[in-house]
């Protein structure tokens, strides 16, 4: 019995648009756009605020993160304990993300950038506060590294090459050879 009604409420949740910060997407839909997004920028953020509003059954919502948001304030250098906007303990473990409140490249470059430290977990409650998804490939990495890193170079490499050809095959494409002659230059009709 307590099996199903968790089930329940936990489908009640997860399956309304209400689950989401920005009431846009399903538990679902959220789950497949940060697998998404953690392939293709290396790691994406969960923030999980609880959030109050007239006729919601559950407070807690879940707030996807774009990864370039997550970096050093003042786009300042990595340092020991601060390393692309995650700040470390001694040993290592997340202690708080800067996260920038918009994305980066949205906005006038004039205007100046607000970032939000948040911290790894509530001070009273010890209750998780961001959700870091990325895979570790190396001891000590604090952010991810996405799937196409390896060949990017080379589908760039590619890319040009490709272009390069394009580009001749159009200009020899362009010229024509004219040839005038006076007289017959055919050596079989001299008569």
């Amino acid at each position: 019995a307590w099996e199903n009604t968790t089930e329940r409420e936990f489908r009640l949740w997860a399956e309304s648009q209400d689950c989401s910060a920005a009431r846009n997407a399903t538990f679902y839909d959220m789950q497949d756009l940060a697998f998404r997004s953690t392939l293709e920028n290396g790691d994406s953020f969960a923030t999980l605020p609880m959030i109050k509003r007239p006729g919601r059954v559950y407070e807690l919502a879940v707030n996807l993160i774009e990864a370039d948001r997550v970096c050093n304030q003042a786009n300042k250098k990595d340092e020991k304990d601060l390393v692309a906007g995650v700040k470390l303990d001694k040993f290592g473990a997340a202690v708080a993300y800067h996260i920038l409140k918009s994305h980066p490249g949205k906005g006038a470059p004039s205007k100046p950038e607000h970032w939000a430290v948040v911290p790894a977990f509530g001070s009273k409650s010890g209750r998780k506060n961001v959700i870091h998804l990325y895979r570790q490939l190396r001891i000590g990495q604090t952010r991810g590294v996405p799937d196409l890193a390896p060949v990017i170079e080379t589908l760039k490499q590619l890319g040009n090459y490709t272009e390069a050809e394009l580009t001749a095959a159009v200009v020899s494409g362009m010229f024509t050879v004219f040839i005038k002659s006076e007289g017959n230059l055919n050596p079989l009709n001299q008569g």
